[in-house]
């Protein structure tokens, strides 16, 4: 059988990939399956013509499994346990004093205003991809960016809505009531001191949101804004989550200048200790090259008068807290521009500059749609960010509309992050959980959350995999399929329509349009179809659950589920 395509655009994976489709297959099958059913694969695998050429899937893909036998014993990060503190009050919108503030912040002399930039052109319309034509394929591919993944009754409700219809849904989340999740972590009753139940506590509200782009943006924010619970611990990790949550899509400013007072990042940054005899450089430094501009457009000095800005910000009791005693409030010069200033005035000085729009740009449309994206993608987005008033839901709806979001080069475009593939597998299966088993897969599939490994976030990408953590993905979709943890119990034949005159066609016909698309090649249904034959042939008398069970994990171990 062919290749698959365009694997030239993950260099790591193309080494990986060096085997066509029935290679991967006999490989996937030998992870999970039993001998008479790996048999059965084989010959399968043996039936198609294998001169048949595969119709291109996605614009990339993912590498094939290893062949191994055994799962590697994974080594957990310790969970950090913290002294509680008290929840931070609410963040302010504006240039204003801090919160706790015991005497208030002079105002800078300069009030900086917002200069409109020109109307932004429309994104270029890229090649559009014909797998895309379909709506189904395209709500489908929106949920896995804008969200985790979709169940069949979420295909059911946005099919109904329409492609438009279910962007503004995504968007106008406020609108969209989700206490069933709020009431089903209600009754979990986590405590959020324990690193382990917060991680549960995330992924339980990745799975079962009514409101997904809010939650993919909060693992956004995550990964941009980053912290970590081995500095401050997982109250603090737990308040900066959920003021990623109600800051997910609000104007750029606001954000940063409530994560300025966060205690979480005043803790990882060391905000805490920065006061005018020894003012403190760290978030200064990182507040112009990971949250906004990016190397090159700031200069050391800029770094200095920035941190003596921020001198006096700290916390008291786990709560921000302003000191005007260790405050400069001398004059500082910043990105050319003179004043008074405290640290909403640097905010509002960066958010001016135009590279801040370019890279908060250029950060989104990577994440959601694809790498490297052209500079009129970027120009345009960036163009909505400034006349917008940096209106994160204005540029995200820019992203979804766009046909750049919907083309041939975004489609499968994406390697799911390990939190991604937990929680969307188990979201499009229906599965119920309390979720206390999947922070252990993330993490050894490599994404710890609430601790990223630096303080430039995940590299993501081709990084997710390597022969340790490809195993481990394919183990997991394994103890998916194969129904062998009690607390992620799977039953296939209950998504089934259970009229169908045989539960293993209907099977084929509904797993891999669920989960793939329906986007496979025709040898590789030809494969799939032949595997079941077989199985009849050798084992007559075998379940149809049983049967199910092996097609859903060929499925979901295939290169085409790494994807997103």
């Amino acid at each position: 059988m062919a290749k698959f395509s365009n694997a030239q655009k993950f260099p790591l994976l193309a080494q990986t990939l060096s085997m066509d489709r029935r290679a991967f297959l006999l490989r996937a099958g030998a992870m999970g399956l039993s001998l008479v059913a790996f048999e059965a694969l084989l010959a399968a695998c043996n039936t198609p013509n294998a001169s048949i050429t595969a119709t291109p899937i996605g614009s990339n893909t993912a590498p094939a499994a290893p062949q191994a036998t055994t799962t590697p014993t994974p080594v957990l990060a310790p969970t950090a346990t913290p002294n509680p503190i008290p929840q931070p009050t609410t963040t302010p919108t504006q240039v204003t004093q801090p919160i706790s503030t015991p005497t208030s912040i002079p105002q800078p002399t300069t009030t900086p205003t917002h200069v409109p930039s020109p109307t932004p052109t429309p994104i270029a319309i890229l090649q559009p991809s014909p797998i895309l034509s379909s709506e189904r394929v395209r709500i489908g591919h929106l949920l896995r960016r804008a969200g985790f993944g979709a169940r069949q009754e979420d295909y059911d409700k946005f099919l109904a809505m329409g492609l438009d219809a279910t962007v503004d849904y995504l968007l106008d989340y406020d609108s969209v009531d989700n206490s069933a999740l709020e009431s089903r972590l209600a009754s979990l009753d986590l405590d959020m001191e324990k690193g382990s139940q917060l991680k549960q506590w995330w992924l339980i509200r990745m799975i079962y949101t009514e409101r997904p782009l809010q939650e993919k943006m909060v693992l956004f924010w995550h990964g941009i804004l980053t912290s970590s619970y081995k500095k401050g611990g997982s109250l603090f990790m737990h308040v900066q989550n959920e003021l990623f949550r109600k800051h997910a899509l609000d104007n750029y400013d606001v954000l940063l200048k409530a994560v300025s007072r966060d205690p979480a990042m005043l803790n990882w940054l060391d905000s805490k200790r920065n006061k005018k005899r020894a003012p403190n450089e760290n978030y200064s430094r990182e507040l112009m090259e990971l949250f906004t501009m990016g190397i090159g457009h700031y200069t050391e000095e800029d770094v200095r008068e920035s941190a003596r800005a921020f001198t006096g910000w700290g916390l008291l009791k786990g709560e921000f807290r302003f000191n005007p005693k260790d405050h400069d409030n001398l004059s500082k010069r910043f990105l050319g521009k003179t004043g008074d200033f405290h640290g909403d005035d640097i905010v509002d000085i960066i958010l001016e500059h135009p590279a801040t729009g370019d890279f908060i740009a250029r950060e989104l449309f990577s994440f959601f749609a694809y790498d490297d994206p052209e500079p009129e993608i970027i120009q345009s987005l960036a163009a909505t960010f400034q006349t917008s008033k940096y209106s994160m839901k204005a540029v995200m709806r820019q992203i979804l509309t766009s046909p750049a979001f919907y083309s041939e080069k975004a489609y499968r475009a994406k390697i799911k992050s390990p939190s991604e593939l937990v929680a969307g597998t188990v979201r499009s299966l229906g599965i119920e959980t309390d979720g206390k088993p999947l922070s252990r897969w993330t993490e050894i599939m490599g994404q710890v959350l609430f601790a990223p490994p630096d303080v430039s976030g995940w590299d993501g990408g081709e990084t997710w995999i390597n022969s340790t953590t490809l195993l481990q993905r394919l183990n997991f979709v394994n103890l998916i399929s194969a129904n062998s943890n009690k607390r992620l119990p799977f039953d296939p034949v209950k998504l089934l329509p259970q009229d169908s005159p045989s539960l293993t066609e209907a099977g084929l016909e509904y797993f891999p349009k669920l989960l793939l698309d329906e986007n496979m090649a025709p040898e590789e249904q030809q494969v799939l179809q032949a595997y079941l034959t077989t199985l009849d042939a050798r084992v007559g008398s075998l379940m149809n659950n049983e049967k199910l069970k092996s097609l859903i994990y060929l499925v979901m171990a295939s290169p085409e589920f790494q994807l997103a």
